[in-house]
């Protein structure tokens, strides 16, 4: 059964751990990255992520891990949407994100935010995408090359994104981020499935 946009909103919780890398070099990390994910992507969940880390990322990185409580449901169209926010205790910072993707089509992953920054970022592996990072200024557009995009959301709680951001004239950044629906509930799950 897909919900319909009447149906309430189901409540999960997610984890999302973010590293980004400000290197000359981040094409040669994300190839390094991908390979040794798609090696992975089969094997049991539990696998040593500091062995991960230790093997591929660089020491000068910034890591960020947030937890949050989110909502998950489906629009009109059939979409997945998973909605929460980002700097919950700075109003000033405050953004609400979505994740949105279409059963039929995970391997297409639109990430929108809106409020301290507003930006519309679409992820499809071995795809670039323009996409639009708008200011109070002025809007920008943003190069989003992405070089891994494992959807497993629906199966297992997961999703992890690799891609390459370039916005104008700034060195570009490599970005990895692993998303998790910390115990989600089977019946949530399965609804949207079915």
């Amino acid at each position: 059964m897909i919900y319909t946009p009447g149906d309430a909103k189901k409540e999960i919780t997610l984890e999302i751990r973010t590293v980004i890398i400000d290197e000359d070099d981040t094409e040669d990390i994300a190839e390094e990255l991908t390979k040794l994910l798609a090696a992975l992507s089969d094997v049991d969940e539990s696998f040593d992520e500091q062995l991960l880390d230790d093997l591929v990322l660089p020491d000068d990185r910034r890591e960020i891990t947030l937890m949050t409580e989110a909502q998950i449901e489906t629009d009109s169209r059939g979409n997945v949407v998973i909605s929460y926010i980002e700097n919950a205790d700075d109003v000033q910072m405050q953004t609400d994100a979505k994740i949105i993707f279409h059963p039929s089509s995970r391997g297409l992953i639109v990430m929108s935010k809106s409020g301290a920054m507003n930006t519309f970022l679409s992820f499809e592996e071995g795809k670039t995408h323009i996409c639009t990072y708008n200011t109070p200024y002025m809007p920008f557009k943003v190069y989003v090359e992405s070089s891994l995009v494992e959807n497993r959301l629906l199966e297992r709680g997961r999703l992890k994104l690799n891609y390459v951001l370039n916005l104008n004239d700034t060195p570009p950044q490599q970005f990895f981020v692993d998303i998790k629906i910390k115990n989600p509930p089977e019946d949530t799950l399965k609804d949207i499935l079915n």
